[in-house]
């Protein structure tokens, strides 16, 4: 007779615990609704329409052909060739003997037009931006 409680044991503690993850899960679903509805509403009519209102801005540097991306800091005034030489440094395209003439940036929005100049006069924003590199030898 003990040896069968024993053997029961283990699958009454699994349907126990089963129970309690359901109703956990049930209890703390309806529990976190009034609490979205009860959000500030002045928080949530705050929009961010684009534009560039900071100093220094986070951008996504993107290799799409080898599946590669990094994240980089740069100020609107950093140029295309300085953020190319940085890019291809951080994701190990690097090789002194691949010039960075042979390298193109764009931007992920824009896949036709080339980046030239600096950052800052190639439609930077706050948020968001993304960079792509090719390779595009000459």
């Amino acid at each position: 007779m003990a040896s069968s409680r024993a053997s029961l044991m283990p699958a009454a503690l699994v349907v126990l615990a089963l129970c309690m993850t359901i109703l956990n899960g049930m209890s703390a679903f309806v529990g976190t609704q009034p609490a979205l509805r009860s959000t500030n509403r002045v928080a949530m009519e705050v929009e961010w329409h684009g534009g560039l209102n900071r100093d220094v801005v986070e951008v996504f540097f993107t290799a799409p052909a080898q599946g590669e991306r990094t994240r980089m800091v740069v100020t609107p005034t950093t140029t295309i060739d300085q953020i190319l030489k940085d890019g291809r440094k951080a994701l190990g395209f690097d090789q002194e003997w691949i010039p960075d003439s042979d390298f193109t940036l764009y931007n992920e929005d824009f896949p036709d037009t080339p980046l030239k100049g600096t950052i800052g006069e190639c439609g930077l924003v706050d948020f968001g931006y993304e960079v792509h590199m090719y390779f595009t030898p000459k």
